[in-house]
């Protein structure tokens, strides 16, 4: 790894600007090691160690020499793009140039996210479409005349649209289709076969297992880039959600206003008429049975645990079943010429689904899984949803991950507690594994200073918003904005924010009133601003230089405990004997804590401060492990303390 990432090392022959970093040689030495040995690596890797790199070359020479298909799956599509746009391209390069071979490599996407050539010539075709929205789908007719892979990202359709073109997992026959040799996906598909490296997402990976594995290309190694999220993705995409409008509109499908609807086009009498009486029964049973749920949330929380079976719901169940019975009866009269058949093989593979899904939450049969009722939003009117997951995924994730794969390599700024990797280890059921923390090779001591407000109201009292909205107003002010401020609930948020508006004069842009993305693109266009948002912000944003001088932790990022399915991890816990606080609540608070303080440093020439606006990581003995978990700083327990030591870093970078 020396003559690659050493100073006269290859990398710096094809990046000019490449900063000699011995954590890059230290982690690829450690990779190359597991891989050969068939080991499992969990790496921690601070913010500025190269990580990226430092994981692609030792897998990339090991798929080459020893002839092995490698995964690499990450949470965010920006890692994604960067790793095809950016990383991977320099890999190669640095393949051909010095190891004389070459690599190929591929962006994975779910189905949906590609085109459907016999979709989009029936949709154009049916006369639901603007002419605005026909002129923006000759870009996508060009597309298709191209005959290469394209997808979502590669149109500016609007997602409805692009709805009513895309690929559907329940119709597609590859077989039958005429256009399959020009088909996107197909191609796709071709492509991931004969690639080397295999990008992907982790809703991806986990969607893939939860389908049978028989949607991605087995590999032999898998590498889980930002590895912290790994848990909670996992448990989302193994699980299900089933809504009141979602039911109401698979129904419709079959049976709407228009004149040629599904059930119209069936020619047997008998079996029409059955399906139609079935459709009415069940409709008005649909809206029975989430009235009853609706009853039984009274609107307390947005949220309600299912324990116990849900009898009333075994009507409903049945009711579609025997709807889908009906179906299988009428499935000869849609031929693959019928106009009707793509409509009629989706609408059938929907109601599929969503049987399966309420057969579960109305049985509960499955113990290992956390059932209960969800609101879209704390408005009367807003859809109600009933969900379920899996509690632990750790045997889960051993078996169809540890077991299957030559070796897995973990890779995350944030895996460890207080220096201990067992939480991650213990989550995912991880074995036959070694691990190497590495810290940040950036100089925090002289780049930050580190504010702990050890007088600050407990966080549960009437007393915190109006002195956690003082320190922040102070903090802004003397920082002249571009501070980011990090939150863990929505109502916190919306408190100080009306507040602190009458104590500063920047602008402030908060997630409360705007999505992530526009809140974060108009914070970054307005210079002295301020950033106010949730879990979105705690991790994956990037502001480098003075983008920002201050992120400001709110409250400590505890989880909510009586959330459904931290309920019910706590609940297992417990009948172990052990502390579900200790177990689960301080270790994921801590990685997320690890996260919102990586947001300030991003570059060896950043300088600012964060601010932990909550004493008990002052005053509680579990504080020190959130502050034992972060790089040695400069900390100070006073404003003016703050003021005065970032004033003079500030003198001595200049």
């Amino acid at each position: 790894m020396q003559d690659i990432f050493g100073k006269q090392g290859f990398i710096s022959e094809i990046i000019p600007s490449f900063e000699y970093r011995n954590e890059q040689i230290q982690m690829g030495e450690f990779i190359l090691e597991r891989l050969y040995d068939s080991e499992n690596a969990i790496i921690e890797a601070g913010t500025g160690t190269g990580k990226t790199l430092a994981y692609l070359v030792p897998t990339v020479m090991y798929a080459l020499e020893q002839d092995k298909k490698i995964a690499i799956s990450t949470e965010t599509k920006a890692l994604q793009k960067q790793l095809i746009d950016k990383d991977l391209p320099i890999v190669r390069e640095l393949a051909k140039k010095f190891l004389g071979s070459d690599i190929t490599y591929s962006l994975c996407l779910g189905g949906s996210n590609y085109p459907c050539r016999k979709r989009f010539e029936s949709a154009v075709q049916s006369g639901k479409f603007s002419a605005k929205e026909l002129r923006k789908l000759e870009t996508v007719r060009g597309l298709f005349s191209e005959k290469k892979i394209f997808t979502y990202f590669d149109v500016s359709v609007s997602r409805n649209v692009w709805n009513e073109i895309n690929r559907e997992g329940e119709t597609c026959n590859s077989y039958r289709c005429l256009f399959a040799p020009i088909c996107s996906y197909q191609m796709a598909r071709k492509e991931w076969s004969q690639s080397n490296i295999l990008v992907m997402n982790h809703y991806l990976f986990f969607t893939n297992i939860a389908s049978g594995k028989t949607y991605l290309p087995q590999c032999e190694v898998v590498v889980f880039d930002e590895a912290h999220s790994l848990e909670e993705i996992a448990a989302a995409q193994l699980g299900f959600t089933i809504g009141y409008r979602e039911l109401l509109e698979i129904i419709g499908l079959f049976k709407s206003d228009k004149k040629h609807h599904i059930i119209a086009a069936i020619g047997d009498e008998k079996i029409r008429t059955g399906c139609i009486e079935s459709i009415n029964m069940i409709i008005p049973e649909i809206t029975r049975f989430f009235e009853l749920l609706r009853d039984m949330e009274r609107f307390e929380k947005n949220y309600l645990r299912v324990r116990e079976p849900m009898k009333a719901g075994t009507v409903l169940v049945d009711l579609l079943k025997e709807l889908m019975v009906l179906l299988a009866g009428a499935e000869k009269e849609f031929g693959e010429e019928h106009p009707l058949r793509t409509e009629f093989d989706i609408a059938r593979g929907r109601l599929f689904s969503s049987i399966e899904s309420l057969s579960s939450f109305v049985s509960q049969n499955n113990e290992n899984y956390v059932y209960w009722i969800e609101r879209e939003s704390d408005t009367l009117l807003g859809d109600l949803f009933v969900r379920g997951q899996p509690i632990d995924i750790a045997e889960m994730f051993n078996r169809e991950v540890i077991t299957c794969y030559d070796s897995s390599i973990f890779v995350s700024a944030t895996l460890a507690v207080n220096n201990d990797f067992s939480y991650i280890v213990g989550r995912l059921g991880i074995e036959n594994h070694k691990t190497l923390p590495l810290k940040s090779s950036f100089d925090y001591s002289s780049q930050t200073v580190l504010y702990i407000a050890r007088d600050m109201a407990d966080p549960a009292s009437d007393a915190y918003n109006k002195q956690a909205t003082h320190d922040a107003a102070e903090i802004i002010n003397f920082l002249n904005g571009n501070c980011l401020l990090l939150f863990t609930s929505y109502k916190t948020l919306r408190e100080i924010k009306n507040s602190l508006g009458q104590l500063i004069e920047f602008p402030i842009y908060s997630q409360d009133v705007m999505s992530p993305t526009d809140a974060f693109d108009r914070y970054v266009s307005d210079d002295n601003s301020v950033l106010m948002g949730t879990h979105s912000f705690w991790q994956g944003i990037d502001l480098p230089g003075d983008l920002v001088r201050g992120v400001l932790v709110m409250k400590l990022p505890f989880s909510v405990p009586d959330s459904p399915p931290m309920e019910a991890r706590m609940e297992r816990i417990a009948l172990t004997g052990k502390s579900p606080f200790a177990a689960i609540q301080i270790p994921e608070a801590v990685i997320r804590f690890k996260q919102g303080f990586g947001r300030l440093i991003r570059s060896g020439t950043d300088r600012g401060i964060v601010a932990v606006l909550d004493s008990r990581v002052f005053n509680k003995p579990y504080g020190k492990i959130f502050l034992k978990s972060i790089p040695e700083c400069r900390v100070v327990y006073s404003l003016d303390e703050l003021q005065q030591a970032y004033s003079i870093m500030v003198a001595t970078e200049s």
